[in-house]
């Protein structure tokens, strides 16, 4: 039913923000989720137009919400149109503070199950994405993040899913089973070695082999723990490398269309650090991100 998972949107009113909004659009069709879409207006520059132009504080911030407000409801409307579907439930709403801290507080308040954000720009999550509203999200965000980058015109039809046999991995399989049911799985592990260069060669390559199988097996263990079933078997990649790139050359192989990982779980770092593959999956991937701490999956 359309209130056991709440999708919020955090639109800053770009077209950039349009994608996102209609990724949310389809996603709340599809599983009978409501929407709220939100926008924040940050107050320190809102109070240097007011005092630079001579104008009334609270008249200023009545309009500015007023005007985000009626964009919320068009951006909403236009989506659905996009996809050639009833808009879904939605509400809209504005508000004045920190984008991240409010978008933070307002998915904890309506019991979001998901937090959709858009991205700038060609090369989004590289040049926008890290250190700004968005990457504080995923950092502080206790609900799965989706960045979208996108246009939608489909369904997630395949999904690469980075796999470290952790809690925080777990779950994020978990959450890619829910929110994309019906899609072609790939399950990436990377793995590194240190070996290599104390051993002669055909040594190396036997042990290799022989680690790989192993983690192929273990791979398909985590996926049947996980749920995953005989009728919907992944693609498995075990991969020599660096986790974070392995998991991104894997997904553009796989024409992949969403990519999924964990991030750290609830360590002292939490707000400092999303993990360097996580880091590097949202920097580099081509298509939309979901990151999922442990516990935050979601049904």
């Amino acid at each position: 039913m359309a209130e056991t998972c709440p999708i919020l949107i955090a639109s800053d009113l770009s077209e950039a923000s349009e994608v996102a909004i209609t990724r949310a659009t389809q996603l709340a069709a599809h599983r009978s989720c409501s929407l709220t879409a939100l926008h924040v207006i940050q107050e320190e520059p809102l109070w240097w137009v007011a005092k630079t132009r001579d104008l009334d504080s609270d008249d200023l911030r009545a309009e500015l919400l007023r005007e985000a407000l009626a964009g919320l409801k068009s951006q909403v409307q236009e989506a659905a149109g996009r996809l050639g579907i009833e808009p879904p439930a939605s509400d809209v709403q504005a508000r004045l503070g920190k984008p991240a801290a409010v978008a933070t507080e307002m998915a904890t308040s309506i019991a979001a199950r998901l937090v959709v954000v858009g991205a700038h720009g060609r090369h989004a999550v590289r040049d926008w994405f890290i250190g700004t509203t968005a990457e504080k999200m995923v950092r502080a965000s206790n609900v799965p993040v989706l960045v979208a980058r996108v246009e939608p015109t489909h369904a997630y039809q395949k999904v690469a899913v980075a796999i470290d046999f952790s809690e925080s991995s777990r779950a994020a399989l978990r959450a890619a089973l829910d929110w994309a049911p019906q899609a072609q799985f790939t399950l990436v592990h990377a793995y590194e070695t240190w070996f290599e260069s104390y051993i002669e060669a055909a040594t190396y390559e036997r042990l290799r082999q022989e680690q790989e199988e192993a983690l192929h097996d273990h791979l398909r263990e985590f996926a049947r723990e996980v749920g995953v079933r005989g009728d919907h078997e992944p693609d498995y990649r075990v991969i020599a490398g660096h986790p974070g790139t392995a998991v991104v050359d894997a997904a553009i192989k796989a024409r992949a269309d969403l990519t999924v990982c964990g991030t750290q779980g609830d360590t002292g770092l939490r707000h400092l650090l999303l993990g360097s593959v996580a880091q590097h999956i949202l920097r580099e991937s081509k298509g939309d991100v979901l990151t999922v701490r442990a516990g935050d999956e979601g049904v």
